[in-house]
């Protein structure tokens, strides 16, 4: 049987905004670091480089947030093989309509919204 389900025509989570939340923008600093170190070390030794994200993402039970653990792996060559670094960090997330994660609570989103398009109400 196949299951339907309800969601927007657009994506609701606002990607750029979720990496630069994650750990406080510091999974955002790494991610700059493992790719620019990455591409230079292929660049300068003509070998692959490879960074590798994973996310694990958990209800927080009887709340609308979930736990966001962030995995980050890069192994790039050197000289003489290769090296490689790994970090590991997580973060809590609100979960909005169609599963928009956000810092903020949707609730406070809202409110936001609607003062800045209706600045008297």
């Amino acid at each position: 049987m196949h299951e339907t389900t309800n969601r927007p025509t657009t994506a609701p989570t606002d990607v750029p905004e979720f990496i630069t939340d994650l750990d406080g923008g510091q999974f955002e600093l790494l991610m700059s670091q493992a790719l620019s170190e990455s591409a230079a070390a292929a660049v300068d030794f003509g070998r692959v480089a490879e960074v590798t994200v994973k996310f694990k993402i958990e209800q927080i039970m009887g709340t609308h947030q979930v736990r966001i653990q962030h995995d980050t792996k890069f192994t790039r060559p050197t000289s003489m093989g290769k090296k490689s670094e790994e970090t590991s960090g997580a973060t809590v997330l609100h979960v909005g309509k169609y599963g928009r994660l956000t810092l903020a609570q949707p609730s406070l989103l809202d409110k936001e919204s609607r003062q800045q398009s209706f600045p008297n109400a």
